[in-house]
C-alpha cells in the first residue's frame, strides 16, 4: 500500500523561471522537506484567498464547488498528490457521501484550493517527496544567495 504524508502549505510564492515569474506552492512536511508546485496566476489567489479567509465579493470557482459540494452534503475529506509524471504532478480529492468514499482526479492546484477551503488535510506520496522534494535549510539557502546577488 501506497505511503502518504501529510503536508502544510507553507507559503506561496513567486519564482523566477526562464519563462518569467510564476507562483507556485511550498508544501512542507514534518521532516522540513519541501514541495514545489507550479500554479495558475487566478489558483494561486484563490488559495491565498482560503488561506486567510477572505471572503471575495463575487463567489470564484472553488468557492462555487464547496457550495455545490455543500447542498450535495459531500465532504472533502482530504486532497493527495499522489505521482510525478512527465514533470507534473497528478492529485485526487477524496470526497465522501454518506458512507461512500469517491476518489476524483484533478489538477493539483484545485484539489488544494478545496482542500483548504474544506479545512481537510494535504497528503504527498512519499516516493514524491523523496523524488521531488528539496530540503528547506537547502531552500532558504539558495534563496539568500538570490538575495545577496540582487544586492
Amino acid at each position: 500500500m501506497e505511503e502518504f504524508v501529510k503536508v502544510q502549505i507553507s507559503d506561496v510564492v513567486q519564482v523566477n523561471t526562464p519563462y518569467g515569474p510564476a507562483p507556485a506552492l511550498l508544501l512542507e512536511d514534518n521532516r522540513e522537506r519541501v514541495l514545489l508546485i507550479f500554479v495558475g496566476g487566478m489558483e494561486a489567489s484563490s488559495i491565498v484567498a482560503a488561506l486567510r479567509d477572505i471572503q471575495l465579493p463575487v463567489l470564484n470557482t472553488h468557492d462555487f464547488m464547496m457550495k455545490v459540494l455543500d447542498k450535495l452534503s459531500v465532504e472533502v475529506e482530504s486532497g493527495k498528490v499522489y505521482d510525478l509524471q512527465s514533470n507534473r504532478f497528478l492529485a485526487k480529492i477524496v470526497l465522501k457521501s454518506g458512507e461512500r468514499e469517491f476518489e476524483i482526479e484533478g489538477r493539483p492546484s484545485d484539489v488544494i484550493a478545496l482542500t483548504v477551503r474544506a479545512g481537510a488535510d494535504i497528503y504527498v506520496a512519499e516516493d514524491v517527496m523523496e523524488r521531488a522534494s528539496i530540503e528547506k535549510s537547502a531552500l532558504v539557502k539558495k534563496s539568500e544567495e538570490e538575495s545577496a546577488e540582487e544586492e
